[in-house]
């Protein structure tokens, strides 16, 4: 009698390779440059956002803002500027329709002052991941066709989300603020779930404001302030069962200021624009044929290969970061703040339910001589920390800080101290094989014996010894009901055949 396999349909979303390429932001200001006797810092922030992808080209468009704080001679002064670069990832293995999840990282900032006028640079490395969804028939069963029938995990995607959430924060401070001379925000996620056709990001922003205090003291004085959100992204077949993963990165960010003279106090309004991407996904176990045989025909089978791919939640760990690190001679000079700090991660490595992370701390610390004047000097702490991990699969890291501080030790050395939030992300991929396609072949040649016997091989399984010999593996296990698999080889198999 002829196969009647019945097939189901796969849905994978493949991840075909990544893509790199480097951009510089370059924003000109309308400070002169021969008006600028020192840069003390400048606080660069880009997001980058696919415009779309055409002939191998990803195509997209990176926003970045600068806030420069400098010394002239009228003082300390700040200026904000923003540039926007289009610019495209470019590879072979791009094809349209395929989804690109991008990743950014701002190597360097810098201001140059070669020119008529200020500009602030950004070097940025933009990484594109390319993931491909594909449609597969798999072998789930039929008629007159044995299957070797096994669990395989498999990733149901309920689509890509974006959105994005303003939040905002108001707070009082006891001193009157003469200007805002630097102000930074970074953002992470600390818990992702899925609701009722919505996925829910959790997590946390972190504010530092460098602020210019006004009176006879003209202090300089750092704020720290962590402000919680809830976000939420629409996903129509999102339910709360299923699983979620989320990234958020800072779109903008806002500070006004407003001062009672007469109470001595100032108000400090802050808005920030955080952008949200995600996924909703369920990891699921499904059955399908990995080998199967007709008992009268030999079977020509075509099997796929394909991997599913699926981001976890992220897990977060506050650590704190400290160390020492030689600068140049700072003199009788004192600390006023730190400014400009950032973490970079090197390097990963995950033993057993850890993770160790490698990387530098670097600090822009400002100080003010014995003669009056405002300085910089940069300090850089490498690291190693342990943070907890369970995760399995690809792993990356994305690190913050919420506050940080340099002391001087000597004239030639200062301690920096940070407590930075270290973000885990981790892909696992499924690889599977199925039976996409199958046909008869050629008619075997069968025993003609009404009863034969056969000593198996040792180790062999119920499936193995059906297929050699030929036999539904169900008749075979009622005809020896005593076999244990795996065989030892000593047993005997008797086979019966209708005539």
């Amino acid at each position: 009698m002829p196969i009647e396999p019945v097939f189901e349909k796969l849905n994978a979303k493949e991840k075909v390779g990544e893509v790199f390429c480097r951009i510089k932001a370059e924003c000109k200001t309308d400070v002169p440059a021969s008006s600028v006797e020192k840069v003390l810092n400048n606080n660069a922030n880009s997001f980058v956002v696919l415009s779309g992808i055409i002939d191998g080209r990803a195509e997209f468009t990176c926003r970045s803002t600068f806030f420069i704080c400098y010394l002239s001679a009228d003082g300390i002064r700040k200026c904000e500027c923003g540039a926007e670069v289009k610019d495209s990832l470019l590879s072979e293995r791009i094809a349209e329709g395929d989804e690109i999840k991008l990743s950014w990282t701002i190597e360097k900032t810098e201001v140059d002052l070669s020119g008529l006028k200020m500009s602030a640079i950004a070097y940025i490395t933009v990484k594109g991941e390319i993931y491909r969804k594909k449609e597969y028939s798999a072998l789930a069963g039929g008629e007159n066709v044995y299957c070797d029938l096994k669990p395989i995990q498999t990733v149901k995607s309920y689509g890509t989300v974006s959105s994005s959430y303003v939040a905002e924060e108001e707070f009082d401070l006891n001193y009157p603020v003469a200007e805002v001379l630097s102000h930074k925000a970074e953002v992470c996620i600390t818990a992702v779930q899925c609701g009722v056709g919505t996925v829910i990001c959790d997590g946390e922003i972190y504010l530092t404001e460098i602020l210019l205090q006004s009176g006879d003291k003209n202090d300089i004085i750092r704020e720290n302030k962590v402000i919680p959100f809830r976000a939420e992204a629409e996903c129509e077949d999102a339910m709360p069962q299923i699983s979620a993963t989320c990234r958020a990165f800072i779109k903008s960010l806002k500070t006004d200021v407003s001062v009672d003279e007469e109470k001595n106090f100032s108000t400090v309004a802050v808005s920030v624009s955080v952008g949200l991407t995600g996924e909703a996904y369920s990891v699921s176990e499904e059955t399908f044929a990995v080998d199967a045989f007709n008992s009268e025909k030999e079977l020509n089978m075509i099997k796929s290969r394909t991997t599913f791919c699926a981001e976890s939640a992220p897990s977060c760990s506050f650590v704190r970061i400290s160390g020492r690190a030689a600068v140049e001679d700072l003199g009788a000079a004192r600390v006023i703040c730190a400014a400009g700090e950032r973490i970079e991660v090197v390097s990963t490595d995950k033993k057993d339910n850890a993770l160790t992370v490698v990387g530098a701390l670097t600090v822009n610390g400002l100080f003010m001589g014995d003669d009056g004047v405002i300085f910089t000097r940069k300090s850089e702490v490498p690291f190693e920390t342990t943070v907890p991990c369970d995760a399995e699969g690809t792993i990356s890291v994305a690190a913050a800080i919420k506050s940080a501080t340099v002391k001087l030790i000597t004239f030639t050395e200062t301690e920096c101290d940070a407590e930075a939030v270290f973000t885990v992300y981790s892909e696992n991929a499924f690889n599977v094989e199925v039976i996409s396609e199958i046909e008869e072949g050629e008619s075997k040649t069968v025993p003609d014996a009404a009863v034969s016997v056969y000593i198996p091989l040792a180790g062999e399984g119920l499936w193995e010894l059906s297929k050699r010999l030929n036999v539904c593996p169900e008749s075979l296990v009622s005809t020896n009901p005593d076999l244990q698999f795996p065989l030892t080889g000593k047993e005997r198999i008797v086979v019966y055949r209708q005539k």
